[in-house]
């Protein structure tokens, strides 16, 4: 499966519970699926606050036929110690990944 170099990484930071949170997106590689006729953009997505950092590893089905892409992830709040998950919209090229939209459940709380 060929794959892209690793890219630059977007960061973000926004105010969930009254603390500042950053979300650090680094496109690691863009693979082919064959058996699904698909890409996979593989994305290290680093949430931090003040006081902690979690890192989760994200797999994003993309479509073939177009450089860039929208795909859906979530990110679990808790391993910063904040409540809630993060439901994300993200803009995937070639190059980077970043962030297009955020909302924050529960409550439905829209933050970008």
């Amino acid at each position: 499966m060929p794959a892209t170099a690793r890219a630059a990484c977007t960061s973000e930071r926004f105010t969930v519970e009254g603390s500042p949170l950053t979300i650090e997106l680094c496109l690691n590689a863009v693979t082919l699926d064959p058996s699904t006729s698909s890409r996979i953009a593989h994305v290290e997505a680093t949430t931090s606050t003040p006081t902690r950092s979690a890192t989760a590893t994200l797999a994003l089905l993309l479509p073939m036929g177009s450089a860039a892409s929208h795909a859906p992830a979530s990110i679990e709040l808790a391993p910063v110690g904040l409540i809630g998950t993060l439901h994300l919209t993200l803009h995937v090229t070639p190059s980077s990944a970043s962030i297009d939209s955020a909302l924050l459940t529960p409550g439905a709380v829209i933050i970008k």
